[in-house]
Parts: C-alpha cells; sequence; structure tokens
C-alpha cells in the first residue's frame, strides 16, 4: 500500500509543479517531503538520493537549457544558469520512488532503464505542453536525448539505493 501511496502523492507534487509554477511547487514539494519522512522514510539514508537527484537535476537539466533543447517561453527569464524551480523540485521528488514506488525494480536495471527510455521522455512531453517550456525540434531528437539520460539515471537512483541500503525488509516483500 505504501508503493501505490507514493506514487499518486508523487504524481500529485508533479502536477502541481507543472501547473502552478515555482512558489507552489516548491509549497508542494516541502509538504510531500514532511509526508513522506513521516509515513514512508525508514531510514535517514535515503536523503543522500534526494541530494543527489538535486544536482542531478541542477546538472542535466541546467545543461539541456543551456544547449538549447530546453528552452523557457518569452514570460520567463532565459538568463538564469539554472533550470526552474519547479523542475529542480520534480528532480527531489524522483529521488523519493526509489525505496517505495520504484523498489519492485532492485536489481533489475535492465527493466528500470527500458522505463527510463519511456516514462520520462512522455513526462516531458507533457511537462513542456502543460508549464510553457519548448522542447527544440525535432521533437524526436531531444526525445531520444532525454531516454538515453534517464535510461541512466534510473539505474544509477536504483544502485545507489541499493548501495546506501535505503530499502526496508517491508520494501523488498511487497
Amino acid at each position: 500500500m505504501k508503493r501505490f501511496g507514493n506514487a499518486i502523492l508523487f504524481q500529485i507534487v508533479w502536477f502541481i509543479c507543472v501547473l502552478a509554477g515555482s512558489v507552489w511547487a516548491l509549497v508542494a514539494t516541502i509538504v510531500y517531503l514532511l509526508i513522506h519522512d513521516r509515513y514512508f522514510m525508514h531510514t535517514r539514508r535515503e536523503l543522500r538520493l534526494l541530494v543527489l537527484f538535486l544536482g542531478l537535476g541542477v546538472l542535466i537539466d541546467g545543461t539541456l537549457f543551456q544547449i538549447g533543447l530546453f528552452s523557457m517561453t518569452a514570460t520567463s527569464t532565459g538568463d538564469n544558469l539554472l533550470p526552474p524551480v519547479w523542475l529542480l523540485c520534480l528532480w527531489i521528488s524522483v529521488g523519493t520512488l526509489f525505496a517505495h514506488s520504484l523498489s519492485m525494480l532492485r536489481s533489475r536495471y535492465l527493466l528500470i532503464a527500458l522505463m527510463g527510455m519511456i516514462g520520462p521522455p512522455l513526462s516531458y512531453i507533457a511537462g513542456a505542453k502543460l508549464s510553457g517550456i519548448t522542447l527544440a525540434e525535432p521533437i524526436f531528437l531531444t526525445l531520444s536525448v532525454v531516454a538515453l539520460i534517464w535510461a541512466l539515471i534510473l539505474p544509477l537512483g536504483m544502485w545507489f539505493g541499493e548501495r546506501w541500503t535505503i530499502f526496508s525488509e517491508e520494501s523488498e516483500n511487497g
């Protein structure tokens, strides 16, 4: 049941981040992290994944904005070196999934890589349409880059989760 709850809360945060902008994204993410800490997290080692994913968000999406694969609408300032706060909130929130919603994929690196090639590109398409981010043309090339990145990121997150022993006995047994 915790896996399902974790996934549902993540999706709620995803919609708030994408639809409501950075201030509400920050509020929603803080509330989500407080709920996550209280009801889901069983070890503080899981916080390492949140920090890791924040760093990856800054590095990866920051780079994708800088090289022009992503761009903001005219109403947003495009001079920043960092991705928008709401997007970084999403990265932190993804870090909460490994020990819970994604725990059934533990040690299944090929399967989680395949999921990374499908789910995140679809999320980026939907998020871009809803948030005012533009994906560079040709879209297929941009989404291929995103798919390749996430095919590496998700197994990396799982590997660090295993290395840092963030999984509870409950998450291992279902």
